[in-house]
């Protein structure tokens, strides 16, 4: 598993929502049983999301947003398939990271 990797989301009662999730850790940060993730909500479901924290994203060519400060833990073995990545919005992505944890 890599980072930026996007998988089905693992918990069952916020799927419906929240289809997919995206791997945020550090593939050299993988220590441990978890790994931390934002969960990826269709663009279509909101509205008003055009911001720092909330970088716009295409899953399997369905525009998606990141939610950056729901990001959670979940069990590295519940993240199973990989759906797409994300490795191009990497710089949106750890943008958003920068805003939320340090301001900048």
């Amino acid at each position: 598993m890599r980072q930026f990797d996007v998988f089905e989301n693992p918990i069952l009662r916020a799927r419906r929502a929240y289809p997919f999730v995206v791997v945020l850790q550090s593939d050299r940060a993988e220590t441990g049983h978890d790994r931390i993730v934002a969960p990826l909500v269709p663009r279509a479901r909101l509205s008003g999301t055009v911001g720092r924290l909330t970088p716009h994203v295409k899953v399997s060519g369905v525009d998606h947003v990141v939610l950056v400060p729901g990001m959670t833990a979940v069990a590295a073995t519940d993240l199973r398939d990989v759906r797409d990545e994300l490795t191009s919005h990497r710089d949106n992505i750890i943008a958003a990271l920068g805003y939320l944890f340090l301001g900048v």
